[in-house]
């Protein structure tokens, strides 16, 4: 079992192959049947359980392409991943500290749909902390990477890196207030312009790290869903949290029954006092 995963290393072997992997899902790009999964009921919203439903095969090919490199170099990690397949179960049984989070494909009904932007996620955490990240959007041919406490990094085809910093005052009103927390989003207002569309946990978090986004806030997201483009908004200087205020642990497959993110701490202030009010007013 590995005593020690060097970040820098895993971003280093896993980063040309979800570069291979998000050139060749183009190819693929709004033309992929849906060979369909059961509806998550427990999601609300006019669209989240609709989302839940889809599911292509490049899902599960594009899981095992990305498994099958990390198996050649960290063979003894734990691996939280949307998809359950036959690769996914070599990890079984693993105790080490650090686990693989993956999500194939972000915004699989944008996807299959080939209307807004879709991500390949992948992330390397250590005892519930993402420590290193890579996440892919290919429709716009970008990939960001992190390293936590070294920053953000946004790759643009061959052009050399830029680092991503969020400035003092955001230059954007705009935030991610999901269906799944539409009893939040009149609370939010006028500080922030809320909007629940194209969807996609990764697409928020990485808008939130370009500066496009203020802030975000939903209901019932999936670990695999969050983690790795966290640590891009967080090396940006965001801040993500929880309900109950504190960081987030991305250490098992759990749902996290409210998720948040801001740009600046006015902002994270913001949405505590926007959770407070209106779990208030629903048990009124």
């Amino acid at each position: 079992m590995a005593d020690h995963i060097d970040p820098r290393h895993f971003i280093d072997s896993l980063l040309p192959v979800v570069r291979q992997c998000a050139q060749a899902s183009l190819i693929f790009y709004g033309q992929v049947a849906d060979i369909g999964k059961a509806a998550d009921t427990s999601l609300t919203g006019d669209k989240a359980q609709d989302a839940s439903t889809a599911f292509t095969a490049l899902d599960s090919g594009l899981q095992d392409i990305l498994l099958s490199v990390v198996l050649q170099h960290f063979p003894d990690v734990r691996c939280i991943a949307e998809e359950t397949t036959s690769l996914k179960r070599r990890f079984a049984g693993s105790r080490s500290t650090y686990a693989i989070i993956l999500d194939p494909i972000d915004g699989t009904l944008h996807f299959k749909q080939g209307d807004a932007s879709y991500h390949i996620s992948l992330g390397l955490a250590r005892d519930g902390i993402m420590e290193a990240a890579i996440v892919a959007r290919p429709d716009e041919d970008k990939i960001f990477t992190a390293i936590r406490g070294e920053g953000a990094y946004l790759h643009i085809g061959n052009r050399h890196p830029r680092r991503l910093r969020l400035p003092a005052k955001p230059r954007t009103r705009a935030a991610f207030i999901s269906s799944k927390a539409r009893q939040y989003q009149p609370l939010t207002r006028p500080l922030i312009e809320p909007r629940e569309h194209p969807i996609g946990a990764a697409l928020v978090l990485t808008l939130l790290a370009e500066g496009e986004l203020c802030a975000y806030l939903t209901r019932q997201v999936e670990v695999y869903d969050v983690g790795p483009p966290s640590l891009i908004a967080e090396e940006a200087g965001a801040r993500c949290f929880l309900k109950n205020g504190r960081s987030p642990r991305y250490s098992s497959r759990r749902k996290f029954s409210h998720y948040m993110a801001a740009a600046t701490e006015e902002l994270a202030t913001h949405l505590f006092a926007v959770v407070r009010a209106g779990d208030k007013e629903k048990k009124i």
